[in-house]
This record gives C-alpha cells, structure tokens and sequence, in this order.
C-alpha cells in the first residue's frame, strides 16, 4: 500500500495498521509532506512540528504493541483554534487575544485519549463570526476546487485540511453553519451533533444556546465514528447533556422514511441555477433510496435564522470577547467590531424576549418535525466568489446562512454531505435535519446516500472529473 495515494479515510488507516503496512509515524511524516507541497495556503494558525508529532506516535506504537488498539489510534487530525490545546495559544483568529490554556478542550482531550494525533490548529473567520472564510485580518484559506470561491466559514482551515487530504478529521465550532458550510464548500461531510453531545468546554463560546463542536471528515461512516469517540456528559460544562452517552448513533437500516423539503416559495438560490439543479438531483437520489418528498412551510425555519445575529442573543458574544474590541481595537475585524456593537446595543429585556421566542420556536419545530423523519435543505443555496463577499459582506453572509441558521435556535441535529460536483467543477451539497437526539438516524440515510452517490470525497473528486 503506497502511503502517498491513501486519501486518509479511516478504513485506508486502520486496515494499514492492522496490517502492519506502516507505522504511525509514517502517517505524520506523510502529512508534514502533504502540508509542504501545498505551501502557505492559509488553513494553518500553528503547526505542531513534525519530529514532536513524531515523537508522539513512536510513543503511541510503543504503548500498544501487541495489544487492542484504541478507536482512533494514530489517526492525524486538526482543531479549530478557537478550541484550546494545552501548551498551544487559542487565537481565534485575532492578535489581540492572550490565551495559553493549561488543560486542552475535552473534545480534543478524549480525540486524544482514543490514540488520534493532533496536528496542529486551524485558521477561521476571526473569532468565528462568518460563514465564508474571509473574515481575517490576513490572508484567508481557499476553496480548493477553486481559489476564487470562498471555502466557507467559519471552520475554513479545518474543513480545507480535510479536503486536501491532510489530516483524517478535524474538530471545528458550529453557532450559525460553520461545521456544514466549510463541508459543503469543499467536498466534505460535516457532523453537526445534538447540543450537548459533545462538551463545549475549552471553547471560546459566542452563544451557549446554539454552539456545538462538529466533526469535518470525508465520509459519514467516518464523522459519526469519530464523533462516538469525543461524545459524552461532561460535568464541567453547564450545556452538557446528561444523556450523552446514551443517544444512538449507530447506523441501522431504514428501507423508507419520509422527508421534508422546503415549499417553493421558501427554497432560494441567490441565482445560482447550478446549485438549483444539484438540489433537484439529490432530492431524486433520495427517492432512490426509499425516501417520499412532502413539502411543508419553512418560516419557522426562516424566523428562527434571525436569532443567531438579529436578537438579544447577539450580546452574548461580547462577554466572550468584547473586552478586545474595547482594549485592542486594532487587532479586530471591522465586522467582528460591528457585531459586538451590534450585540450590545439590545437590552437586557431584548434578550429575554429572545430566549421566549427560541423556546416556543423549538416546540413548533418539534411538532412539525413530528410528521416526517427527516428534513432535507441544500447546505447553502449559492457558491460565492470571495471578492463577491468583500464587496458586500453582510447580505451575502446571511444569504450563505439561509439554510443553516435556524438549525442551532431550534435545537436540531444536521449532517451536511456532498451529493454532486457541478458542471463549473464546484462542489455541491446538501444538509439532513432531525431533532436533537435522532443523530443515528441522520447517520442511517447519509451512509445510504453517499454508498449510492459514490463520488470521491475532498480534493480527489477535483482530480477525477
């Protein structure tokens, strides 16, 4: 087995332990190798170095020769860098943050525990408040099907590392769509789990309500794995569910199940008639697979989109950060600026009023979701060109959001998955939603689909069609 045309699935890597056709450390020589043929493409805030990676999976080997091993034994993964790593800084982005943790967030932790090798640490949309990847005061990673596209946001440098096959999975935040978009953008599944089936804690939060640590891989199979492996209560964090251990994540077989697609006047596509086109298609494809379409009324969906970054909850952002905006101004994205004053400028009363309208939100939803398994959206309804989005950042924001607001307000669980590449070579994909604790259900239909679909995943799709 050539190590060098392994596309890092989890299969390619456990079958070549098992097998004893390399090591571990062959593993991370070969993904410090992937990183310098790339050169600076800007997904990177802090790289690891390579002989202490190294030196790592020796240990790792060493530990378990001739035993069990782990779930995720010398699997290379990355971690968004707004999640603290002990002994690395959590920048968010931003040079104005001063924050070297001791103890590593827990998801990264149990990654850790489970034998995976951390890599290094991602760049993002500063302090996470995008979905495009722009949002930096330098340079910004690139789709890697096309640099002229944005990559998403505001996971960027950890959805691009798995789509150029560099590291297996990565770890990344979720508020607004920034697990899915990035997936989306580059020919990747994102897992947005249940809140609270993940620990938050050792997160920079911008909202306890709607955060949630997701998983970028390149397969569903893959991103639920990994995710059984970081999941679980953790008393440290407020938002963690009790239950966490507990809700079903395996994949089982579903012959039919019923699925709900926006009505006509709610789906929107910015004037994308690719993306238009590519919805359509996987709606069939669904159908293939045993699922029956019924349309319902998305307006729950559409007023639940506004809580994120039109209500009271806004403000919640500056307890994490508004301290930098205020001390070093300077160090700040002008819309990372814009939002904190935003944010602040709602009463206290305003916030109230917007947790009454999420939780009675979260109950519609509950019930409409009630009469089917799952919900069907594209993941986002429009590929923007990245000087589209500096020429008017706001408007397009909230269009690449459309679909992937709401998910969080109303408390549900989504899988974003690619389901084509369209004829101008981009990437195209679409979003599962069911309510919280149905994540083995989302798992059950997106492997059925993409076993159906089987278009190659990340970068390769590029280089094969």
């Amino acid at each position: 087995m050539d190590i060098k045309k392994l596309s890092f699935n989890l299969d390619q890597l456990r079958d070549g332990y098992t097998n004893d056709q390399f090591s571990p450390e062959d593993v991370v020589e070969e993904a410090y190798r992937r990183i310098r043929t790339r050169g600076e493409d800007f997904s990177w805030s802090e790289l690891l170095s390579e002989q202490a990676v190294k030196e790592q999976a020796r240990l790792l080997a060493n530990r378990y020769a001739g035993k069990a091993l782990p779930p995720l034994y010398g699997i290379p993964f990355s971690v968004k860098d707004n999640i603290d790593v002990a002994g690395m800084r959590t920048t968010c982005g931003c040079e104005g943050i001063d924050r070297l943790p001791e103890i590593s967030a827990s998801s990264v932790q149990k990654a850790l525990d489970a034998g995976a090798l951390l890599i290094g640490k991602n760049t993002l949309d500063q302090f996470a408040t995008g979905l495009n990847g722009t949002r930096t005061m330098g340079e910004h990673c690139r789709n890697v099907f096309n640099p002229e596209y944005v990559s998403g946001g505001s996971s960027s440098g950890s959805g691009v590392a798995v789509a150029a096959g560099v590291v297996c999975f990565s770890l990344g935040t979720d508020t607004g769509g920034s697990g899915r978009i990035p997936a989306a953008m580059n020919n990747i599944v994102g897992v947005k789990p249940t809140l609270g089936l993940v620990s938050s804690s050792g997160l920079v939060i911008n909202n306890h309500y709607f955060d949630c640590v997701p998983v970028f891989a390149r397969t569903v199979a893959d991103g639920y794995y990994i995710l059984d492996a970081i999941r679980g209560y953790d008393a440290t964090d407020t938002f963690s569910r009790e239950d966490a251990n507990d809700i079903a994540l395996g994949c089982s077989d579903i012959d039919t199940f019923v699925f709900g697609v926006p009505a006509a006047e709610h789906l929107k596509f910015f004037g994308d008639e690719q993306a238009q086109a590519a919805y359509g298609q996987a709606i069939e494809a669904l159908k293939t697979i045993g699922g029956t379409a019924v349309e319902f009324d998305f307006s729950i969906f559409i007023e639940a989109g506004r809580l994120p970054f039109d209500s009271g909850l806004l403000a919640e952002r500056a307890a994490s950060y508004g301290d930098v905006v205020t001390n070093r101004p300077e160090t700040v994205h002008p819309a990372v600026s814009a939002m904190i004053a935003k944010g602040l400028s709602y009463s206290g009363v305003d916030t109230i009023k917007a947790i009454y309208k999420m939780t009675a939100l979260r109950r519609k939803a509950k019930e409409l979701l009630s009469t089917m398994d799952i919900v069907v959206t594209p993941t986002t309804g429009r590929a923007y060109k990245c000087n589209e989005v500096k020429e008017n950042p706001i408007e397009i924001n909230n269009n690449i959001g459309y679909y992937t607001y709401p998910i969080s307000p109303l408390d549900l669980c989504a899988l974003a998955l690619p389901t084509s590449i369209r004829p101008d070579g981009l990437p195209f994909g679409i979003s599962l939603v069911a309510i919280a604790g149905e994540d083995g259900k989302l798992r059950s239909i997106g492997t059925k689909l993409q076993d159906l679909l089987a278009i190659p995943t990340g970068i390769e799709a590029k280089s094969t069609g």
